[in-house]
């Protein structure tokens, strides 16, 4: 009996401890979503970094193009680039590729897609900056023949964004 209590009382500490983390993880995804309810109108950003050979085979006009049509397609809120306000502390959809030639035709890769809004210091409310309040990541490597996985991840994780602007703002 005493050697069934040494196993399970651990057991079972280590089943609370990582409940306890899932919960702070589930709050913070909560507190991220909650950061897109009210946004009225917001500005689409796209960056891709790497060789030339796999930025070429992104190309960024293209998938510019695709992350926004799919934006409007669902119909979140996002303003011409020729209609911005002017205000450097307008909210923005990031999305940032990085892709690296490692040879023998792989590319390791990573997209980030990050929403930035203004926001209030809770230490000091009269000081505003921009941060990122939402963000989703992933983490790859593709054939130089599959570079066209890239921008279907980043595609994807834009389908997670707009599932939770719209979660909070529907």
């Amino acid at each position: 009996m005493a050697a069934f209590r040494r196993i399970l009382y651990p057991v079972l500490l280590l089943l609370w401890s990582l409940s306890a983390l899932e919960t702070v993880a589930q709050s913070e995804m909560v507190r991220e979503r909650n950061s897109l309810r009210g946004v009225d109108g917001f500005y689409l950003s796209l960056n891709i970094e790497g060789p030339a050979s796999a930025q070429d085979a992104l190309d960024f006009r293209r998938l510019h193009q695709d992350l926004q049509a799919r934006l409007q397609e669902v119909g979140l809120p996002v303003w011409a680039e020729d209609r911005l306000p002017a205000s450097e502390r307008i909210p923005y959809l990031h999305v940032h590729i990085n892709a690296v030639d490692a040879g023998r035709g792989l590319y390791p890769f990573s997209v980030e897609v990050r929403f930035y809004q203004a926001v209030r210091l809770a230490r000091d409310p009269s000081a505003t900056t921009v941060a990122a309040t939402w963000s989703a990541s992933i983490v790859g490597i593709a054939s130089h023949d599959h570079l066209r996985l890239i921008p279907e991840a980043a595609l994807g994780l834009l389908e997670d964004f707009i599932e939770d602007f719209n979660g909070v703002n529907l």
